[in-house]
């Protein structure tokens, strides 16, 4: 009889650590899924901010050779004054 009593002790014992064990496990899962969503939401946000990136660069590129046109116009001009 004590032998069984100590049996279902150990058992109970252990059931408890398997219950904190699963709790433990389920709040890092938890956590883990939240740190992946923010990582997912950062990307997304990387991603947004490259394409804008691109394309303020692409405008700035447009603007410079827009800038060089009327540079070398106004060279001209100057030119003319000059001979």
């Amino acid at each position: 009889m004590v032998q069984a009593d100590q049996a279902l002790t150990g058992i109970g014992e252990a059931m408890d650590n398997i219950s904190d064990m699963t709790r433990q496990i389920a709040s890092a899962a938890e956590q883990q899924s939240s740190v992946a969503e923010e990582i997912s939401a950062n990307v997304v946000t990387i991603a947004r901010l490259a394409e804008q990136t691109a394309g303020d660069a692409q405008n700035t590129a447009l603007l410079s050779e827009n800038l060089a046109g009327t540079a070398q116009g106004q060279y001209r001009l100057v030119e003319r004054f000059n001979r």
